[in-house]
């Protein structure tokens, strides 16, 4: 008798008979509801009543019959094959468990089968197997894929209930198998989206160590695309211990992995995240195992630019330098794209440290290594990437504070790309607004749509500054025409006998009444009105179906209230936005900034932004919201630190370094205070910031 149930123990538990079913339409159970035929034997089988000896044998018997009719399942053709081998070996099982309550492998077979055409059963009958011996590793398994499809832990909102029970039966299956990979595999990510980060860390860590199983089972079909390798599972696990501040380990870790496959972007770009982070101890640590790898791998630029930001993270300028201009110079002759790409790299390096002239050179030297010559126009190929670099030189030049070589290169621009070509137009404008040179800017706007009358970008850059300037209704009614109005369609021209080129042209999005709608409420936002504001939003809201479209325009129903003093009414907007949406990002960062900006519900605040960070833990607008959370709970520590991850993500953010000046204030740190407040001043264009960071600074000039 053992032997017979280690056969079915094994027998019912590999999703095999889900992949078969699979292959066929959904169709109703073969056979009536166990619960419906058995209902009366159930307490018997919980409370493990003794069954005669005769009735046992009889059991096993259907048992085994059961059994051969299941391995037919595989051989069947069609689909009518399938679902009269499916009804016999029901009704076989179904007799085994009739005549002996307490034959839990019945129950576990039973729940196999009926799982592909009703779930719940296939739970009660997994369940009443494991009631009877929680031993019963098939019972367990079953009921930890069914809980785990029930949780919906893929589609996006997860439900609680059914995630703890998932939790409680992949624990099961790695009490009875502590080498389960799948199990840990699962178990990780449901504690990613429980937020249970060290029971995830260790979940991760048995998985690295356990068995490496022949394919991806079940959470290769949950979860598609990922595998069930211990590579894989190394990958997670720094990426947790990151998001953890364990930093050293997980350089450790992604170290070990890139020497093994060079060629995994996956670590590179973590260990990348990793050592702008990191301690200079932690960072050496990557230095020999990226030297190795790009022994084994030179032309991989992108081991050679990170081994260079590890020499950056540890202090070692001239030797990140180095290994840049050396590599360059070695790759050149066989692939001058990478050599003048990593002309690029040491660019930014210096641009990074405030070197301007060193790094206008060395992307002057990217054109030359790359073949691009200052009188020709560029090729096609070389397009993209001349773009890239003139967009890195004018950055360079505005910040050095040298605005005739910004026109410059600007020009230089123009002539490279062609007149055709938007990008220098463009940025001349931008130069202009940055300079305060608003008319300037808006001339050469309006020059640029007599040739462009159809693109939208430049009519909603003509919107903003007339907006910029106080001509607000102006700018709207530029926008109001393309209410209402039909973007035109370009039919195929094989169809309609006109060119026959055979391409479809569909209009800018920005052509929608959605989209114009919430234009409009931005300029008069930005405006200052705030109660049209509000009224071109309900408008937005009113002319779209879709429910994504409704939740935008609710997240800046929210901002509008607050701007106009409404903080009640901004808060209800949000509260019923997280109502629907309860994991919404955008939603949660903004009520709880919202609370934490009023000093209202600090704690509650806190927790809302710790959940958007969560979701998104780069994101400069999250991480500032936590930052400043803190800092109205008096937390100043946590909160600079937040503050200055910001930082690394959008330096050029001006609520970002005033609210670190504010947290440097109220350390007493005031010359800090004053030069982020400067840094402040020199990203604000909203009038009212400017005065307040002016205010600012004079109240603490003296002090």
């Amino acid at each position: 008798m053992k032997i017979i149930k280690y056969i079915l123990a094994i027998t019912f538990i590999g999703g095999g008979l889900q992949t078969v079913f699979a292959q066929t339409p959904t169709q109703p159970s073969p056979t009536p509801k166990i619960s419906e035929t058995v209902a009366k034997n159930l307490e018997q089988a919980t409370n493990k009543t003794p069954v005669p000896r005769e009735r046992r044998e009889q059991a096993y018997a259907k048992l085994l019959e059961g059994q051969r009719y299941i391995w037919n399942i595989y051989r069947s053709r069609s689909q009518t094959g399938l679902a009269n081998t499916v009804r016999l070996a029901k009704q076989s099982l179904q007799k085994a468990v009739e005549l002996d309550p307490t034959l839990a492998e019945g129950y576990t077979a039973l729940a196999e089968l009926t799982s592909p055409y009703d779930i719940d059963e296939a739970i009660l009958l997994a369940g009443t197997a494991v009631k009877i011996d929680n031993n019963n590793y098939g019972g367990h398994f079953i009921l930890a894929q069914l809980y785990t499809k029930k949780s919906e832990i893929n589609r996006g909102v997860l439900d609680a209930n059914f995630a703890q029970k998932a939790i409680a039966e992949w624990n099961e299956i790695a009490r009875f198998d502590p080498r389960n990979a799948e199990a840990y595999a699962f178990l990780s990510e449901f504690y990613a989206r429980t937020n249970k980060p060290e029971e995830r860390v260790i979940a991760l860590r048995n998985w690295v160590s356990a068995a490496t199983p022949s394919g991806n089972g079940f959470y290769g079909r949950v979860f598609k695309g990922e595998n069930l390798s211990p590579e894989n599972a190394s990958l997670k696990l720094a990426e947790a211990l990151l998001k953890m501040k364990q930093t050293r380990e997980a350089i450790e870790i992604l170290s070990r992995l890139i020497a093994a496959e060079p060629e995994n972007e996956e670590a590179i770009e973590l260990l990348q995240q990793a050592v702008e982070s990191a301690d200079v101890e932690s960072a050496t640590i990557a230095v020999e195992t990226l030297q190795q790898a790009i022994n084994v791998n030179p032309e991989n630029t992108s081991l050679v630019i990170l081994l260079a930001q590890v020499y950056v993270g540890a202090g070692k300028i001239d030797q990140a330098a180095k290994v840049l201009l050396d590599t360059s110079a070695k790759v050149a002759a066989k692939d001058k794209n990478s050599a003048a790409d990593l002309q690029v790299a040491l660019g930014d390096l210096f641009f990074e440290k405030n070197q301007f002239e060193n790094a206008a050179k060395t992307y002057q030297n990217a054109f030359t290594v790359r073949g691009i010559i200052q009188s020709e126009a560029v090729t096609d190929d070389a397009r993209d990437f001349a773009i890239r670099v003139f967009d890195k030189m004018i950055e360079t030049y505005k910040k050095a504070n040298r605005p005739n070589d910004t026109k410059a290169v600007i020009e230089r621009a123009r002539l490279v790309l062609g007149k055709s070509d938007l990008f220098a137009d463009k940025k001349l404008i931008s130069f202009y607004l940055e300079t305060g040179k608003k008319a300037e800017a808006l001339q050469t706007v309006r020059a640029l749509r007599t040739r462009n009358a159809d693109d939208y970008a430049l009519l909603r850059l003509e919107a903003t500054i007339l907006t910029d300037i106080g001509k607000i209704e102006e700018a709207v009614a530029l926008i109001k025409p393309l209410i209402g109005k039909k973007p035109s369609v370009a039919t195929d021209s094989a169809a309609n006998g006109q060119n026959g080129d055979g391409i479809v042209t569909l209009a800018s999005p920005m052509a929608a009444d959605f989209s114009n709608y919430i234009f409009i409420s931005s300029l008069y936002t930005q405006a200052k009105r705030n109660k049209e504001a509000i009224e071109a939003i309900n408008q937005a809201y009113s002319s779209t179906q879709s429910s994504d479209r409704k939740e935008i325009a609710k997240l800046m129903l929210a901002t509008a209230q607050q701007t106009a003093g409404d903080l009640q009414g901004a808060e209800t907007t949000l509260r019923e936005i997280l109502k629907q949406s309860p994991q919404n990002p955008i939603a949660l960062n903004n009520l709880g900034y919202f609370l934490a900006e009023r000093g209202e519900k600090l704690e509650e605040a806190l927790n809302l932004i710790e959940q958007a960070v969560q979701s998104n833990p780069t994101n400069p607008s999250y991480l500032d919201s936590l930052g400043w959370a803190y800092f109205k709970l008096g937390k100043l520590v946590e909160a600079e630190k937040y503050l200055k991850n910001a930082l690394r993500f959008d330096n050029s953010s001006s609520t970002i370094h005033e609210h670190l000046g504010d947290i440097y204030q109220k350390q007493g740190k005031l010359d800090l205070a004053k030069s982020a407040w400067q840094k402040a001043l020199e990203f604000a264009s909203d009038t009212d910031e400017i005065n307040r960071i002016k205010a600012k600074l004079t109240n603490n000039a003296s002090k």
